[in-house]
């Protein structure tokens, strides 16, 4: 490939990381299964421009990117890892305990921080050096604590412990069925085993070469592109099923196990009776159930509620989640006051589902099935006819 190709190729898929990265980053919701993801996307996209300056023809005019690849790559496992449990466990706020999973790429930085500080003179006779010696990991007493090898091997210990760790959570919640609509949906489903099938090819390659060829240190070279080629998958995967990058959708429909009732003294139980009132007087007054952006947060900040008591209010005297209950709520007034013939029969799924409430086509068809036992179209054709 010439280099104009190069610099095309490279700079498309940089290009387009980047703006994944920031769609998810910037989407409305709080939601940290997509804040991962966005930083995944960009750090791929910082990834392939760096990948394209330590090519041979471009490494000695720009020495600036050398060595700054080798502790980001400390940061793939657990960033594969966290996602997995963050879309398991959607309710959670991101756990602080989490960020010393990421020691290992903070140690190896600070190693390297004097190389990055030098100035580019010195740059450039480290980089000829190393060509020189012919070994992408020869140690320069110079500018590293450790032989490089001890990070290759700290690295596949990490791909190991964070597989092994990715494959316990998935069977876990595979076999529990915590969360049903996970599995339910196959587009998610298929997004989960595709990072096990490419983390799994990654560390039976890495074993492979180091037990059975010469090659053992070479092999992190090419495990870094298979790691790459990994976020590639969902860069495409991402691409073929856009909704997915719509976080509301993935509020929706990546719901965690309820939470075990509480057990409540009567005069806690009649408190919350009297707000499940409150509340149905208030849906049925303002018809807020049709905001399509309504929560139990939104709704405790217009009605002076805390939006956990809400919550509870509506599980303890309805026996079902806020969701479900405001769901209720926008078929049955599909019911009264969209469900004549007349205009069922003029009507797109679409257009129903948005003058409802509804955020999307997929969510209605959830929501209706769950409560009608009938998709929208079997209900609606058995009305007009």
């Amino acid at each position: 490939m010439s280099n104009v190709g190069s610099v095309y190729l490279f700079s498309i898929v940089s290009s387009l990381c980047v703006l994944f990265g920031l769609n998810f980053l910037f989407r409305r919701g709080n939601i940290v299964v997509a804040k991962i993801l966005a930083v995944e996307f960009l750090l791929l996209g910082y990834m392939v421009v760096a990948a394209y300056f330590l090519m041979p023809v471009n490494i000695i005019e720009t020495p600036y990117f050398f060595r700054t690849l080798a502790p980001l790559f400390y940061t793939l496992p657990p960033l594969n890892f966290m996602f997995l449990w963050y879309l398991f466990h959607p309710r959670a706020t991101f756990k602080k305990s989490h960020l010393l999973f990421f020691l290992p790429f903070i140690f190896q930085l600070i190693e390297n921080t004097p190389f990055y500080l030098s100035d580019k003179a010195t740059k450039i006779a480290e980089v000829k050096w190393m060509l020189a010696q012919g070994d992408f990991f020869a140690f320069s007493e110079r500018f590293m604590w450790f032989d490089p090898i001890y990070h290759v091997y700290a690295k596949f210990i990490m791909y190991v412990l964070f597989y092994v760790a990715m494959v316990y959570f998935y069977v876990q919640f595979r076999r529990e069925k915590q969360n049903q609509i996970l599995f339910e949906k196959g587009i998610f489903h298929y997004w989960v085993i595709g990072i096990l099938v490419f983390r799994l090819f990654t560390v039976i390659y890495i074993w492979y070469t180091f037990i059975y060829t010469d090659n053992g240190k070479d092999s992190f070279i090419t495990t870094d592109y298979l790691l790459v080629a990994e976020f590639v998958f969902h860069l495409l995967y991402l691409a073929i099923n856009p909704k997915l990058l719509d976080v509301k959708i993935l509020a929706e429909n990546l719901r965690g196990p309820e939470k075990p009732d509480i057990i409540l003294t009567d005069e806690e139980g009649e408190r919350l009776q009297q707000l499940a009132a409150k509340v149905e007087e208030y849906f049925k007054t303002t018809e807020v159930f049709l905001n399509s952006q309504l929560t139990a947060e939104l709704l405790g900040s217009l009605t002076g509620h805390p939006h956990r008591m809400i919550g509870q209010a509506i599980k303890h005297t309805h026996g079902i989640s806020f969701r479900d209950y405001l769901n209720n709520y926008r078929i049955s007034y599909i019911e009264e006051k969209l469900g004549n013939p007349e205009y069922l029969a003029k009507s797109s799924i679409e257009t129903i589902a948005e003058a409802s409430g509804f955020g999307s086509r997929q969510s209605f068809y959830t929501a209706f099935k769950k409560v009608k036992g009938c998709t929208p179209k079997e209900y609606f054709s058995s009305r007009i006819g």
